[in-house]
């Protein structure tokens, strides 16, 4: 199989030749860390990881950059690099540790919502940019494009206090603003799929450690039937990201069409009882873990790791080998590394 049918493959139910191994995202310093030079590719930092944050009437803007350079892939041995292609936040942020933190969202009233002017999603240039990104970057590797269908962002521009005032006045900046996202996302998606992509890797964030951000009821009445059309004009088979416990809206998820899901933290979602229970509705994709194996474990903690998640997650397929969130800046590169060699010597399961 190419890389891109193993993929594919394993989102669509069937048998690849073997496991698959993907990540989310890497931060720079550790991809410079790994091939041991400074990137001058555009990719993943701290400073774009959210995309473009910016005013309400300031000019928004998308900014394609990749998730992992291909040099990079190509040392730890994955199947697949991302174009991370992301709608624009109206938040407050500061800039901490070189990183851009978001500190509020700025859709506080319909009078700040009909400020906005969102980045045409249709544009020529932004399109003609990526399709020249993926006929220079490719290569052997599947392409994913990293997205958003709408409801993460809608969440960070309203942030949640504003959300719980819309809510109790029954005010429609809420779904006018869920509506705003999840529109331009449809209409993105549409484009992006008549490029030469692979798959796609959806990242909206609906949860936290224990549970979700909204009630599943909440999550039913304004976000599924949109971000439903969102994905819609997708065509490619693709996987639903978020982090914490999602697991009351898991056949929701399904119903809006994912074929996967992402990052499955332990902290959170068990993984034997998703792997028994999903495991023939959905591809699991995760789970090595970056909170002490990657940032701190040995090489035979992490080698034991992978190991165990292809035993446990392997089986009959369904299966994606991946980070339980992203690859952060306090992760060892030897040990993602180590995390590529050993995929290498489990992944032959089928």
């Amino acid at each position: 199989m190419t890389k891109a049918e193993r993929i594919q493959a394993a989102l669509l139910g069937k048998i690849p030749d073997k496991v698959p191994f993907i990540i989310n995202t890497m931060m720079q310093e550790v991809q410079e860390k790994i091939v041991g030079h400074k990137i001058e590719d555009p990719t993943y930092t701290g400073l774009n990881n959210a995309g473009w944050l910016g005013g309400l009437e300031e000019e928004a803007q998308v900014t394609p950059a990749l998730t992992v350079v291909p040099e990079v892939a190509d040392k730890i041995g994955l199947d697949a690099i991302q174009i991370q292609v992301l709608p624009p936040l109206f938040v407050n942020w500061v800039v901490k540790d070189g990183d851009a933190c978001i500190s509020g969202g700025l859709i506080d009233s319909a009078e700040a919502l009909n400020k906005i002017q969102m980045p045409d999603p249709d544009d020529e240039n932004l399109m003609k940019t990526i399709d020249q990104m993926i006929k220079r970057y490719k290569g052997e590797y599947a392409m994913g494009a990293r997205i958003r269908l709408g409801a993460s962002p809608s969440i960070l521009s309203m942030g949640m206090e504003n959300i719980a005032n819309f809510y109790a006045e029954e005010d429609d900046t809420l779904i006018r603003t869920i509506e705003m996202y999840t529109d331009w996302s449809r209409r993105i998606n549409k484009n992006l799929s008549e490029l030469d992509f692979d798959f796609f890797w959806a990242f909206d964030d609906i949860a936290f450690t224990s549970s979700l951000l909204i009630s599943p009821a909440m999550f039913r009445e304004f976000f599924k039937e949109n971000l439903k059309k969102a994905a819609e004009t997708i065509n490619k088979p693709w996987i639903y990201h978020s982090d914490g416990n999602f697991q009351a809206v898991l056949d929701d998820i399904i119903e809006i069409g994912a074929n996967g899901i992402h990052p499955i933290e332990r902290t959170s979602m068990d993984s034997k009882w998703l792997k028994e229970t999903y495991g023939d509705k959905l591809c699991l994709v995760g789970n090595v873990d970056i909170n002490y194996i990657l940032k701190e474990g040995s090489l035979e903690e992490v080698d034991e790791e992978v190991k165990n998640c292809i035993e446990l997650l392997g089986k009959n397929g369904r299966y994606i080998l991946s980070d339980s969130n992203s690859i952060p800046a306090w992760c060892r590169p030897e040990n993602v590394i180590q995390m590529g060699r050993s995929a290498e010597k489990y992944r032959y399961i089928y």
